[in-house]
């Protein structure tokens, strides 16, 4: 049985009322900003830590702060070519189950990434733990980030709009870093990731886009389509993004289905509420944890710094 701890049922009576009020970034602020004087020395220590990783990289001002994401082709970096091929193989081990839609808590978006396809493609782990990437996240968000998840998302053909395929912002931390590689060729028809850069975005977009109160006419109004950002492209391409401050919406896959590898940088402390691995949503993505990687045999000098327990 999972002890929940007094501050997260604080953080759980916060995000309650905060979002029954209408106050919903503020409500992150708050639970932030509780999660931070519980600990006051530890971002502090945190920012410290980061200098040793940032100096002298030529990667820290890889993602600008004030645009929020980076689109990037495939010859980025060197292991593209080996994350698509084990996503592909992923993909290959798992395809029979893709047509099992309705068994995943959002059927036009799932992971199908398990730990036993971790543990055979550690290239995948190895990606997001590199050093240009970590130290693109960490020189974005200004201290030594979290990697909380990961997983290969396969976009179904569908013609819903609903859930993450509204525009919307995430609620996992006041600022994040995402990762989204094509796996597959991705063009019109395939529900690419979409987002208006983090300058466009308003707090107002932001409030209403972490409630999914925002229709699609209202984003064009505000932001025409040719302002925003569509990551199609090649096998390897892709787009590094704080999808907490870029109102996005994706998978509107209408003609083909998408799969990308995605996996997730949050800052310390999150939003995120506490949940047992095992309350993870059929499809939800595969928390990265230290003892995870311990039971995998995959720790490794940067999984101890940017993995936690």
């Amino acid at each position: 049985m999972t002890r929940v701890s007094i501050g997260d049922r604080l953080d759980r009576w916060i995000l309650k009322k905060g979002f029954r009020l209408g106050v919903p970034l503020s409500t992150l602020r708050m639970i932030e900003a509780r999660r931070m004087a519980s600990a006051p020395g530890a971002r502090l220590q945190l920012r410290r830590s980061a200098q040793a990783v940032i100096s002298g990289s030529k990667w820290v001002d890889y993602i600008p702060a004030a645009d929020g994401y980076r689109l990037f082709s495939p010859e980025s970096f060197p292991e593209l070519p080996d994350v698509v091929r084990a996503c592909e193989a992923v993909y290959a081990r798992h395809a029979a189950e893709v047509s099992e839609v309705e068994k995943y808590n959002k059927p036009y978006f799932f992971n199908i990434l398990t730990t036993d396809d971790l543990r055979q493609h550690r290239v995948l782990l190895d990606f997001a733990l590199s050093g240009p990437v970590t130290v693109a996240a960490t020189g974005y968000l200004g201290h030594i980030p979290r990697l909380h998840s990961m997983g290969v998302f396969y976009s179904s053909v569908n013609d819903s709009i609903s859930g993450s395929q509204m525009y919307h912002v995430d609620g996992d931390a006041l600022a994040q870093v995402k990762c989204f590689v094509n796996v597959w060729e991705t063009g019109p028809g395939c529900g690419a990731f979409t987002f208006v850069p983090k300058r466009q975005t308003t707090n107002s977009l932001r409030s209403r886009g972490l409630v999914k109160t925002i229709s699609d006419e209202d984003v064009r109004r505000l932001v025409p389509e040719d302002r925003q950002i569509v990551v199609s492209g090649p096998l390897g391409s892709g787009v590094f993004v704080d999808t907490s401050r870029c109102l996005h919406q994706g998978s509107r896959a209408r003609e083909r289905a998408r799969l990308v590898f995605q996996f997730q940088y949050v800052t310390r402390p999150d939003a995120l509420l506490h949940r047992a691995p095992g309350k993870v949503a059929p499809g939800g993505h595969l928390l990265i944890t230290r003892r995870l990687l311990d039971d995998l045999q995959l720790g490794t000098q940067n999984a101890n710094v940017f993995v936690a327990e």
